[in-house]
């Protein structure tokens, strides 16, 4: 079964989906300000994922 991206829009298959944990509230804020549309129990791949962890260190 395949998954898109609901940020890059890439298909992919399901096992690489990324649920993001309550816990990681800070790269759920994130993700939600550039994607307001995006909810997150859809969660998002891998590479957006490590993306916006990237970001987030650059940050700091």
């Amino acid at each position: 079964m395949k998954f898109i991206c609901p940020i890059c829009n890439k298909e992919l298959p399901r096992e690489l989906r990324v649920i993001i944990p309550h816990t990681e509230r800070h790269i759920i804020d994130t993700i939600k300000e550039e994607h307001p549309e995006w909810v997150g129990k859809n969660g998002v791949c891998k590479k957006c994922y490590d993306y916006y962890i990237k970001e987030l260190n650059s940050e700091r």
